[in-house]
């Protein structure tokens, strides 16, 4: 039962969930810390040479970015998985989303759109299918190839619509 795909990612999300939950009790107590964390995020992110959208930027460099950035990040996810450190990674990365995107509140001082929760959303799901999948991997060495094929093309057709809607967002 433990070797199941299902049962690996039903343990993932609810690992998620968890996450999420602590970070808005983390953000309802600690919302000037919350914003302290993501400004520091920013500056992570610059490191990498990635930045802010801004008015004028290309095309197709802000595409390349976010192809880019997710597909090195979904990778990163799956090695992590294969590594099975499933349970610390979903949690981690559920309280970080919320953490995200609960200070975009305060920063931009505005509501939290509900094109950002749904963008949201997928790219979490796809990254904890990315994780339940190397962790699959690992525990069975591609015994059944069902399960890890139909994951890989699930997460590439979540991943694209995730880069194509976050595409549509910024140049509408």
């Amino acid at each position: 039962m433990k070797n199941n795909f299902f049962y690996i990612l039903a343990i993932g999300i609810l690992i998620f969930i968890a996450g999420t939950g602590l970070g808005l009790l983390f953000f309802y107590f600690f919302k000037e810390e919350s914003v302290f964390i993501i400004n520091k995020f920013k500056i992570l992110q610059n490191f990498f040479g990635i930045s802010e959208y801004q008015e004028g930027m290309s095309y197709w460099y802000i595409f390349a970015v976010i192809l880019f950035g997710n597909i090195i990040s979904t990778i990163c996810y799956i090695v992590l998985g294969y590594l099975r450190i499933l349970i610390p990674i979903s949690f981690i990365t559920g309280f970080f989303i919320v953490i995200f995107l609960m200070s975009g509140t305060i920063r931009h001082s505005m509501a939290l759109p509900l094109e950002v929760i749904i963008l949201s959303s997928a790219e979490s799901f796809y990254r904890i299918l990315a994780l339940s999948t190397g962790e699959h991997i690992q525990k069975n060495k591609f015994k059944n190839k069902a399960a890890p094929v139909t994951s890989f093309i699930v997460i590439f057709l979540i991943f694209l619509a995730s880069v194509f809607y976050e595409m549509h967002q910024i140049f509408g």
